[in-house]
């Protein structure tokens, strides 16, 4: 009988601890707040007990593009172009196409490396130009994939090389396309095109 007791009274005993330790679990909780942003944030002399968001981390110089965009006209009406992501460098290579802008592509938009394989071969780098404009149309199709660039869903930037990355879809969903992806180099501060993936 008491060896009974005493098992039913451990049991008991057991069950209480097991009760208790799962209560106490329950009601311990952990919350980190990250950032908050409150209704009265950015009103002058608003005061709130809710932290402040903490401004972004600025991009380096060398990332920014100017305030006044990524097509910048000077005052003697030369123009610069600004390409500090792939798909700015797109817009580039678009807009310079449509406006037939030759001499400014191939010395903003088309990188060394690809100038200095026309140059060993003897040839007139404005001739990328040239297949490119012969072409547009299946460029303009190639971008309708990548729409934001690298930072399109679905998308991988690969690394193919110093300074040198690739941007490319499937092939076996798009079969008909004439290219799958773009091939740039990040030169001078700025993204410049080295050619198209077929």
């Amino acid at each position: 009988m008491n060896l009974i007791c005493t098992r039913t009274s451990t049991r008991l005993l057991i069950a209480f601890i097991v009760l208790g330790f799962s209560f106490c679990m329950s009601a311990c909780t952990y919350e980190r707040v990250v950032s908050r942003s409150s209704i009265l944030s950015g009103i002058e002399g608003a005061e709130s007990n809710i932290p402040e968001k903490k401004a972004a981390r600025p991009l380096p110089d060398f990332l920014r593009t100017p305030d006044e965009g990524i097509r910048v006209v000077d005052e003697d009406g030369s123009v610069t172009l600004y390409a500090k992501s792939i798909r700015q460098l797109m817009a580039q290579i678009i807009t310079t196409l449509q406006n037939g802008e030759r001499e400014l592509f191939v010395e903003q938009v088309l990188s060394q490396r690809t100038k200095d394989e026309f140059y060993e071969r003897g040839l007139d780098p404005g001739l990328a130009f040239d297949e490119l404009l012969k072409h547009y149309r299946d460029i303009g199709r190639l971008f309708y994939f990548m729409p934001m660039g690298e930072y399109t869903p679905g998308l991988y930037l690969e690394t193919v090389g110093k300074n040198t990355f690739r941007l490319k879809i499937s092939r076996i969903r798009n079969e008909s396309l004439y290219w799958i992806g773009i091939d740039t180099v990040f030169e001078g501060n700025n993204y410049r095109l080295r050619w198209f993936v077929p």
